[in-house]
Parts: structure tokens; C-alpha cells; sequence
């Protein structure tokens, strides 16, 4: 839809005090919010990717004991094949939703239902990996062999006392909810702001 050549129409027929539809005026507003959140996008897959290939990097820049590494390599396996899913799932998006220069009502709530159901697996992708994640990084801290004794290997085996058991295991909860509701509140941050612009863009049209 050419709003440029709508009101060119407008004026070379002198229609004086006609105004533009407020429908047009919030259909041409909406593509802000969809450019803004395409262009989010492709810049959250890109960074993915890079951070996939510099953490399966790493254990080859520092040395790790045996087993901390073989822990690392083993869970930043599975985190990445998480990450990769909602990754596919995101450039599956875009793909679907590649055409915003031609907004439609109908269109505006195709791509609202699809970014709503592209960040749900977006955030489960992000509850698995906060319960994944966690470890990975104590390897990092703990099984290098640079930082001296190998603690990792003692924790992962469990060689601690009931009460220091207990700490790790809320350390690694806590930890994990951290990882979480830091993710989920920047995914929100990132997107829920222009969804919701969205969403009332079509209020507006609707009254």
C-alpha cells in the first residue's frame, strides 16, 4: 500500500479538509515496530552464532582438566542444539514474515500471533538452558587447569559434605532462575515493547 501516492491523489484533487483514515495513518505507524523487530532479529541470530562458536572455542584457548572439559564439551553440546532450534525457529519467522512493505490489518496480526509463538519457544529454549548452563560455566571457573586444583571434579562427583551439598545445589538453582529472568526480561525488553505498540496500533483501528 503506497501511502505517498494516496495523498498525492489527496491534494491534486483539492480535497480540502479531507483527512487521511486514521486506519491508513496507524497501518503505515505499524511498520516501525515490525522493521524494529526484524532488524533485533537478525542481529540476536547473528550474535548466537558467534557466541555457539567461541564457547566451543574456549577449551581450546585454556587448558581444563580431563573431566571438566569432557563436561563442558558434553553440555554446551546439548545448550547449542537448544539454541540452534529457536534460532531455526526465529529465521523460519523472518522468512514467513519477509514482505513489510505491504500491511494490511490482517497481516499486522498474523505477525503479532507469530513473533507471540516465536518467543514462547524462545523461552522455553531459555528455561532448558538456564538448567544447563550453570554448569558449563563452573567448569570454566573451576576445572581449568590454570586456577590449580581440579574443584570441579570434586563437585560433580560429589565429594563435599551434606551441608556444602546443600549449597551447591542452591547456588546452582538460584543461579539458573538468574540466567533465566535475566534472558527473559531482555527478550521482553528487546521485543515486547514494539509487540505491544502493535497491539495498540490496532485498537486505535479498531475504534
Amino acid at each position: 500500500m503506497d501511502f505517498d501516492k494516496i495523498k498525492a491523489l489527496m491534494d491534486d484533487e483539492n480535497q480540502e479538509g479531507f483527512q487521511l483514515p486514521i486506519s491508513l495513518e496507524n497501518l503505515k505507524e505499524s511498520k516501525l515496530p515490525i522493521a524494529q523487530i526484524r532488524k533485533t532479529m537478525k542481529g540476536e541470530i547473528i550474535v548466537q552464532l558467534a557466541c555457539i562458536v567461541l564457547f566451543f572455542s574456549f577449551p581450546f584457548v585454556v587448558k581444563m582438566y580431563e573431566l571438566p572439559r569432557a563436561v563442558y564439551f558434553i553440555f554446551m553440546f546439548i545448550t547449542s542444539l537448544m539454541t540452534l532450534g529457536y534460532l531455526a525457529k526465529m529465521i523460519w519467522f523472518l522468512r514467513r514474515n519477509s514482505n513489510v512493505g505491504q500491511q494490511t490489518k490482517q497481516t499486522i496480526l498474523n505477525f503479532i500471533h507469530d513473533i507471540k509463538l516465536t518467543m514462547e519457544v524462545y523461552k522455553t529454549g531459555i528455561i532448558a538452558g538456564s538448567l544447563l548452563l550453570p554448569i558449563s560455566m563452573a567448569t570454566i571457573f573451576m576445572g581449568t587447569v590454570n586456577g590449580g586444583k581440579d574443584w570441579f571434579s570434586e563437585w560433580f562427583l560429589l565429594k563435599m559434605s551434606t551441608t556444602t551439598l546443600l549449597l551447591v545445589i542452591f547456588g546452582y538453582l538460584l543461579s539458573g532462575v538468574i540466567i533465566y529472568w535475566i534472558t527473559v526480561k531482555w527478550a521482553d525488553k528487546l521485543y515486547g515493547f514494539h509487540v505491544k505498540k502493535l497491539e495498540d496500533i490496532l485498537v486505535q483501528m479498531e475504534e
